[in-house]
């Protein structure tokens, strides 16, 4: 049994938010190493600049950044907005994860929630400033997704506890939702490439999608396809009208904005599949089931 306190809403809350913001602090050391092949792990925090290393009291999550905004003291670096983003991202996610997990028996769910949240956080971090997925998100995601569903069914909807057979059926989601997802958007993939004589996805897109399919099903894959899509044109069809009637088309780092510039897609992904897996499931989910009804109704008739 829990404490009497563990029970109270606030406190989980404020529990959330603080593993949050430190979890948040971590992704960013990863989020900054892993795409150069550095550890995450050796040297310990250390300036992104000068390579000091940063004491504990300069090292407090969200706090540090607001209250130096966001100089780093040893050498006056400019520590990047996206530090405090991502720490201030994780400690939100974690304190509404913390809030819906109101027992003891959901705890599996919420280690499946923490993981995949996170997981999703450093791709849109990542492919937002390199261009790149490494596989060690996508691939490696998927594989522990997998032993998510097979360890903790309730993750695809079954029971919290679950026979063998709930376990088997779970993992069986998790594996058609990982083939599903990544083949759709494979093939959206290469007609686009072949519409436009050039490549329209790059496959650490479609390898972020099995990631997705495995924690959401097949229909959250879908759901992230198309609304990644929609998304993504709501944000950058905006962007490239105005660099296209602008003068000034490029930015402060001289990148460009207009038609035909290459863009992650990965970001609008990941945005779309946190939306999904935290709010929009179980209406995503029922609206499939009445079309899967319909047609097979309207079969049976026919």
């Amino acid at each position: 049994m829990l404490p009497d306190i563990f029970m109270d809403p606030v406190f989980r809350i404020g529990i959330g938010f603080v593993l949050g913001a430190v979890g948040g602090s971590f992704l960013n050391v990863c989020i900054t190493r892993i795409p150069l092949g550095r550890s995450v792990i050796s040297p310990p925090s250390s300036c992104p600049n000068c390579q000091r290393p940063i004491s504990w009291s300069r090292n407090i999550p969200i706090l540090t950044w607001l209250s130096t905004s966001g100089d780093a003291t040893c050498c006056k670096y400019k520590i990047p907005l996206r530090y405090f983003i991502i720490e201030l991202s994780a400690a939100l996610l974690f304190a509404f994860l913390f809030y819906r997990c109101s027992s003891v028996d959901e705890w599996g769910l919420l280690l499946c929630s923490i993981f995949f949240t996170s997981t999703i956080l450093a791709v849109i971090a990542i492919d937002f400033e390199t261009m790149m997925i490494p596989d060690r998100f996508s691939m490696g995601g998927a594989l522990v997704g997998l032993s998510f569903s097979f360890f903790f069914p309730v993750l695809h909807g079954f029971s919290l506890e679950p026979v063998l057979a709930e376990r088997t059926a779970a993992l069986f989601t998790g594996v058609t939702g990982l083939l599903i997802s990544s083949s759709l958007l494979y093939w959206v993939g290469a007609l686009g490439e072949r519409l436009m004589n050039k490549e329209a996805l790059g496959q650490g897109d479609v390898k972020l999608l099995g990631l997705v399919g495995v924690f959401c099903g097949w229909e959250g894959g879908l759901f992230v396809i198309f609304g990644g899509a929609l998304l993504g044109t709501a944000l950058l069809l905006p962007i490239m009208l105005w660099g296209s009637l602008s003068k000034k088309k490029t930015d402060q780092d001289g990148n460009e904005f207009g038609w035909g510039v290459e863009v992650p897609f990965g970001p609008f992904l990941g945005a779309a599949s946190l939306l999904y897996f935290l709010g929009f499931r179980k209406a995503v989910d029922t609206w499939f089931e009445e079309i899967i009804t319909n047609f097979i109704h309207f079969f049976s008739i026919v």
